[in-house]
């Protein structure tokens, strides 16, 4: 069996109080846009990293994955493009962070986001479901390993009725 390739990108719902951790995008067809810090999965490199390292990057930000908070999934291209959402709380904040990828980033109420310019509805769906009280993530299983190399399993273990 051959594997697909894959478009495969990754965000950050970040939540802290009441608000949520927004950036304006600089370039590109959303330039001007806001969104919730993301970026693609380089090669070698694990979704649960890459959300981590796009956090940094447009926030100078650090953090720790609380879970995956949604899956997009879709076809560009003729080839699967899969948007991964990760929980993440900060770590270490740091103010005045400079980007070439974003404009400006910031702390948004749910009141606010309803003034927004967002990059995608996906993007605004899910920070209004973060800061509405319909939070949910499902926590990965960690440490696991195989041949040396660590890996998570995200997985529902409760099951009330079977869906067909």
């Amino acid at each position: 069996m051959v594997g697909q390739s894959c478009d495969l990108g990754v965000a950050a719902r970040v939540i802290e109080d009441t608000k949520i951790l927004l950036v304006k995008e600089a370039h590109g067809n959303y330039a001007g846009k806001w969104g919730l810090p993301k970026g693609y999965v380089e090669s070698g490199e694990s979704p649960e990293a890459a959300v981590l390292r796009e956090l940094s990057e447009e926030t100078g930000s650090t953090g720790a994955i609380i879970g995956l908070a949604a899956v997009r999934s879709t076809t560009s291209n003729n080839i699967p493009a899969v948007f991964l959402c990760y929980d993440v709380s900060i770590e270490t904040k740091k103010d005045g962070h400079e980007s070439t990828e974003i404009t400006e980033y910031g702390w948004f109420s749910l009141e606010e986001l309803k003034n927004l310019d967002w990059v995608s509805e996906t993007m605004h769906n899910l920070a209004i479901e973060g800061l509405s009280g319909f939070r949910m993530s499902i926590q990965p299983r960690k440490p696991l390993s195989k041949s040396g190399q660590s890996y998570y399993v995200y997985s529902m273990n409760k099951h009330s009725k079977l869906v067909t």
